[in-house]
């Protein structure tokens, strides 16, 4: 935005986006937006905005070598208050990040306020391109699969799926860290799916819960995942400084303080679920194969047993062959590992409470610096570390409301306050499994050089942690 220069000005957003519960998938976000035209140009001419991209991007403060951006320093006639906004760093050079991709939509008001004109507008996603897409899919010569389509292995049907979105200009899908069925089956020709339900269904049985959405966090916007399911866990440095942890990357904890909530600290009490069902199909062999539904559970047996009479159920519609009898069509074998995997994602839900209210406003916690809580997607593992809620504890000493989080949906908004741009992000988030919730032994921390008075969390905190390092963790890398 330069005020002084654009044609158009934005002047407030607000963006809902994602999911408000873990048992259901991710719609594509929306964001209202209005644009103040200072010369009718846009006004004039709207039709011109319908069908084009609404590109969202967090930008680094600029510093003084950036200057020469604008040519030399006698060249500068603009206040120095000006240089963030005008100052349009490289989408390739790292050094901004994208929060929301979208493509305007028809529609909207027009209104005159003072000497401008306002456009109050909408934008949806690029995933919704994912689900406008519903046509015939590819089918088989075989005799025992006429009348079906999206016929041929699960690898053929993603390959399919991604060449229609490279056609429409869509993004592809990110896959990575997901195992595929070993068959899936195919639909009658008088039912057509669109194309995200085939890749949500293609991966329903995954033990690692993917949710799906818009993955704007590498250099291409992708259709990618969140997997609810993951174990995370927290690592202290040798600082005693807190990050979280999925195996894989490590990321700064964030400090309670910069986190807002309710005046009451509201917590929310799930109504238990009690297993999750994988509902796919059966393949029978026959002068045609026949598919039929098939299912196979998910079950938390570690629940108090009060729970486990409610007998609710997550339901993952699936396209995976889970039983049958023809070699042309394997079934998906779920392992015990799957199964201890998913029982710990249901008992994280059902015995850890989660902020009614979590709000994270750019006056506390820099945008740039930790863009995962500002993007429209789910945020990946992050924890708050000394919260007023992290003393209370179950019976066996395990935290009730201090947990490993992800944000899977909510509202994020951008408006000016007192002169100065405000993002605020106001989220859903439930817990994450843990590592391991064992027990802290005297053994674990005998090398660890952090002093006592350093550490910021709890003893029931403490069961959270995964690893104790000898070194710092001073940088961090989401992509890594």
């Amino acid at each position: 935005n330069n005020a002084a220069d654009d044609t158009a000005v934005l002047t407030g957003l607000s963006i809902q986006w994602g999911t408000d519960s873990p048992d259901t998938q991710p719609d594509p976000g929306v964001c209202a937006f209005t644009l103040r035209d200072r010369t009718g140009v846009l006004a004039g001419d709207f039709v011109r905005l319908s069908g084009a991209r609404l590109v969202l991007r967090i930008n680094e403060q600029p510093t003084w070598d950036d200057i020469t951006q604008f040519g030399a320093y006698d060249d500068c006639t603009f206040p120095w208050s000006q240089l963030a906004p005008r100052w349009d760093p490289p989408i390739d050079g790292g050094r901004t990040h994208m929060i929301y991709d979208g493509i305007i939509s028809t529609g909207g008001t027009i209104r005159r306020e003072k000497t401008y004109w306002m456009l109050d507008l909408t934008a949806t996603s690029r995933m919704v391109l994912w689900k406008r897409m519903a046509r015939q899919g590819p089918t088989s010569s075989d005799p025992k699969l006429a009348g079906m389509h999206w016929t041929g292995t699960p690898q053929q049907r993603l390959d399919e799926l991604n060449a229609r979105a490279g056609q429409a200009d869509a993004p592809l899908a990110d896959t990575d860290g997901l195992d595929l069925p070993a068959s899936v089956a195919p639909y009658d020709t008088d039912t057509y799916p669109t194309q995200l339900e085939l890749l949500q269904r293609l991966y329903a049985h995954s033990p690692r819960r993917p949710i799906w959405h818009e993955d704007m966090s590498g250099q291409t916007v992708a259709i990618g995942h969140t997997d609810l399911a993951v174990p995370t866990g927290v690592i202290l440095d040798a600082g005693a400084a807190a990050y979280t942890t999925d195996g894989t990357t490590a990321r700064p904890a964030i400090p309670a303080d910069d986190i807002q909530t309710d005046d009451e600290y509201t917590l929310t009490i799930t109504e238990p679920w009690t297993q999750a069902t994988v509902q796919g199909k059966k393949a029978t062999d026959g002068d045609t194969i026949q598919f039929d539904d098939s299912e196979t559970s998910y079950t938390a047996p570690d629940l108090p047993q009060q729970l486990q009479t409610l007998q609710k159920t997550i339901t993952l519609d699936s396209d995976a062959i889970l039983d049958s009898d023809t070699t042309a069509y394997p079934a998906t074998t779920i392992s015990a590992t799957d199964h201890d995997r998913m029982e710990a994602w249901i008992t994280a839900l059902d015995t850890i409470a989660a902020p009614e209210t979590v709000i994270f406003d750019s006056r506390r916690i820099d945008p740039y610096t930790m863009p995962w809580l500002y993007r429209c997607q789910p945020s990946g593992p992050i924890f708050a570390d000394g919260p007023v809620f992290a003393d209370l504890t179950h019976q066996d000493g395990t935290p009730t409301a201090s947990s490993v989080w992800t944000t899977i949906g909510g509202t994020l908004t951008y408006q000016w306050v007192d002169g100065d741009p405000v993002l605020r992000s106001e989220c859903t988030v439930v817990p994450m499994p843990g590592m391991g919730f064992n027990p802290p032994t005297w053994d674990m921390i005998a090398d660890w050089p952090a002093a006592w008075d350093q550490v910021p969390l709890t003893w029931a905190q403490m069961k959270l942690v995964a690893q104790y390092l000898s070194t710092d963790l001073s940088t961090e890398s989401e992509e890594t």
